[in-house]
């Protein structure tokens, strides 16, 4: 039996709860594995990155040297400064997921916070 439009739109709603309610729980951290290497002959290490700006993510392969690294590139450095990498697009992703629940659970905490002051304000209203 097929489902008509309005029973796979409440379907995909059912999913999309599910999704979100699924996504409210907290991780391990997860270090980066790979250190950069020790000495200038000591050439390049390989592994992943990754970014995470507000709505927007991105794990990229990566590299380091020992005064160097790159983001988005894993056979020469690009900018200062050598960087630890994950090994796997895995660890770099599971860690990428724990930054971000630390950044959502502070803008949670903060909205919290503002109606907290809100609610001990609840005597003045717009205008007075």
């Amino acid at each position: 039996m097929t489902m008509t439009k309005r029973e796979r739109a409440e379907m995909e709603e059912l999913r999309s709860q599910l999704r979100m309610a699924r996504a409210f729980h907290f991780t391990t951290p997860v270090e980066p594995d790979v250190p950069p290497p020790s000495g200038m002959s000591d050439g390049l290490t390989e592994g992943f990155l990754y970014n995470a700006y507000e709505r927007a993510w991105r794990v990229v392969p990566a590299c380091s040297s020992s005064v160097g690294h790159s983001f988005g590139c894993d056979d020469r450095t690009d900018s200062q400064n050598p960087s630890a990498l994950f090994s796997t697009r895995l660890l770099a992703l599971q860690a990428l997921r724990n930054d971000a629940e630390k950044q959502c659970a502070r803008w949670l905490a903060d909205i919290d916070q503002a109606i907290e002051k809100a609610e001990r304000d609840s005597t003045t209203t717009y205008g007075e």
